[in-house]
């Protein structure tokens, strides 16, 4: 079983308070998207391709609508069906970074009114266009080397929404809900998550050394 790539608590942690420190724009943008990331479970796939209107539509009904061409296979989706369109609850963390991406948004055009820019992007880049996929990757690994941890990809943040979701869980219906919400085809696929995680492994062993 392949070893589930996620961020410890004290990892997470880091990383946030690291880029809160920074004040310019782009460092905003990118702890939002972040933690949209983190407290959706989504794929950088899939907030790559959100819209203005797919954030308003958000805020307003107090769930995420994903398309089934935003999400892993597109328009073809997978045999059960689970990438036609899903609705994901927001909690507040992520409704705080949808508020915050649209107020950034804002900031970033009418700083330069005059030049061109990409009309139904939420997230964009420095030069005002949708962020491509490789722009979140590049801007991942820049971040995890200014908070000097683990090398890390976008991805992560979705293995660590699962991770502590099946930590906090009381009951075993969560691994099924966590399938749902990711989208997964196979629950076997879904219970990789359910492995230790460094923070566990390091937990037993602290607690071994006693």
């Amino acid at each position: 079983m392949a070893e589930v790539k996620s961020f410890t608590r004290e990892e997470e942690k880091v990383l946030f308070s690291t880029i809160r420190k920074f004040k310019d724009i782009e460092a905003e943008r990118d702890l939002n998207w972040m933690l949209l990331m983190r407290y959706t479970a989504r794929r950088v796939e899939t907030v790559h391709l959100l819209n203005v209107d797919d954030a308003l539509l958000a805020l307003d009904k107090g769930y995420l609508h994903i398309a089934s061409h935003m999400q892993k296979g597109g328009k073809q989706g997978n045999k059960r069906g689970l990438n036609k369109k899903q609705e994901i609850y927001l909690v507040d963390a992520a409704r705080r970074a949808l508020e915050a991406l649209l107020k950034i948004r804002k900031r970033m055009i009418a700083a330069a009114p005059e030049k061109a820019y990409e009309d139904t992007a939420l997230i964009l880049s420095r030069r005002r266009q949708r962020m491509s996929i490789r722009s979140y990757q590049e801007r991942m690994t820049h971040w995890c080397n200014v908070a000097g941890i683990v090398k890390a990809s976008p991805h992560w943040l979705r293995h660590t929404w699962a991770v502590r979701r099946l930590q906090n869980a009381s009951t075993g219906a969560a691994l099924r809900e966590v399938q749902e919400v990711l989208g997964h085809e196979h629950i076997t696929t879904t219970q990789v998550y359910t492995q230790p995680s460094r923070d566990d492994m390091r937990k037993s062993m602290q607690e071994a050394a006693l």
